[in-house]
């Protein structure tokens, strides 16, 4: 097996490694060794005879790409590059588009990506936090991910995870007022969830809370839903973007920006539709190739997710490329000439008093459905009206609206451990849906 760590074993090494400057002569060369790897050692990539050495970074175009489909239909083991006897994690995970995908990692790829993640949370992160991790344990990465980073940055850990039936939302909510936990690691639904249900119970979060930052994950987080929980809770809101095939993919700054992590990764921005590589600063679907990922060395990996880059210096000193995370590609609707994206509507709806801020849609081309909760004491045909107007001006195609109950949606949304994946009651509309 090719080294792609260049020797490194001890934790000391692999963060040192992870600290040093690549130069471009050096990336295309752990490029070339991470590619020569996925060809030699996993039983996927042995099938691709198009793998070969590349003469510069540029030249990785020339390759195919790698699809979710590929991974599930060589569930489980397919991907796997080294001998099961070296893995020291596995996980899985079933996406928001069905079927599973496995992923596995060596203890070289495990505590490279727990260094990774603890260089980027130092800036938010300290020894007196109390951290209440409200993220999924089971058959994941994440939870155990965030609970190594806690050790080695010294910080307090509250194991809450998200079975729903050993600790419900209400218990959650206590936790977080009896301990005086300071940081709150959840889903962006999971946050504006408690919110409403602190609301209910006449808790008010930033009076009778410590929570003074929340880091979001597992779904997309928009810059008008950040702004929203910002404003709720009174504390600063952090963006992690992750994925089981890949661990973690960008992290936050201590900017509230969210940096690719440039040090375990080749990225590359396509047009969705023709696969076409986008220059630097574009909007499209994220493409990944790995560098340091023995287990599952990945090339061309199509994330399915639409990012909006940005190459200017960010404040913080990161020189790596900074990323919107706007959400799935499958969730780009409206006509041919005028498409976008569904978490473009946050700009709208969450700024709209009239409606709480948990809702689904669902669009094609030609129609936009969204089913939402009106607000208590308000006055839906004035809200719907208001609404409406400004939704079909942005669309560009009829918008309905669909009202619904309150308390049977957070039921659903309270019984599911990725409340994000709930839908919303049966609509006309049979394609994209989301819950916002």
């Amino acid at each position: 097996m090719r080294d792609l760590y260049n020797g490194a074993t001890s934790p000391q090494q692999l963060l040192a490694a992870l600290l040093e400057p690549q130069a471009p002569g050096e990336r295309l060369a752990r490029l070339n060794t991470s590619v020569a790897h996925a060809a030699g050692a996993s039983p996927f990539y042995r099938r691709w005879p198009t793998l070969r050495a590349l003469d510069s970074l540029e030249d990785l175009a020339s390759f195919g790409f790698t699809c979710k489909e590929d991974l599930r239909a060589e569930y489980p083991y397919g991907l796997l590059a080294v001998a099961p006897e070296n893995l020291t994690r596995y996980a899985e995970s079933t996406g928001t588009t069905g079927g599973v995908n496995a992923g596995f990692v060596t203890a070289r790829d495990w505590k490279t990506n727990n260094f990774c993640v603890a260089l980027a949370w130092a800036g938010l992160l300290g020894e007196h936090d109390i951290m209440a991790v409200a993220v999924p344990y089971e058959l994941s990465y994440v939870g155990a991910d965030i609970d190594r980073v806690a050790e080695l940055l010294g910080v307090s850990v509250l194991a809450v995870g998200t079975n729903n039936k050993l600790c419900p939302w209400t218990r959650l909510l206590a936790l977080l007022r009896s301990h005086k936990v300071t940081t709150l690691v959840c889903a962006p639904i999971r946050a504006l969830r408690l919110a409403a249900m602190a609301a209910e119970q006449g808790i008010d979060l930033q009076r009778d809370l410590a929570v003074r930052r929340i880091v979001c994950m597992g779904e997309a987080l928009s810059p008008a839903r950040k702004a929203r929980i910002e404003r709720l809770w009174g504390a600063s809101v952090y963006n992690h973007y992750g994925m089981t095939e890949a661990m973690s993919v960008a992290l936050p700054c201590p900017q509230g920006q969210l940096h690719l992590a440039e040090q375990r990764f080749v990225f590359e921005v396509i047009d969705p539709d023709s696969a076409a590589v986008l220059a630097p600063g574009s909007t499209g679907e994220l493409v990944l190739t790995t560098l340091a990922q023995e287990a599952m060395p990945l090339v061309r990996y199509r994330s399915g997710d639409l990012v909006k880059t940005d190459t200017s210096p960010c404040a913080c000193g990161n020189p790596h490329t900074r990323i919107v995370h706007l959400g799935r590609v499958q969730d780009l609707i409206g006509a041919p000439a005028r498409r976008f994206h569904i978490s473009e509507l946050d700009d709208i709806l969450l700024a709209e008093p009239g409606i709480e801020p948990i809702y689904s849609v669902q669009g094609d081309a030609s129609h936009v459905a969204i089913h939402l909760i009106p607000a208590e004491g308000g006055h839906w045909h004035d809200t719907r009206a208001r609404l409406t107007t400004a939704l079909e001006r942005y669309c560009g195609i009829p918008v309905e609206l669909v009202p619904i109950d309150r308390q049977e949606w957070y039921q659903r949304i309270d019984n599911r451990s990725k409340p994000g994946t709930v839908p919303a009651p049966a609509s006309p509309l049979s394609t994209k849906e989301t819950m916002q």
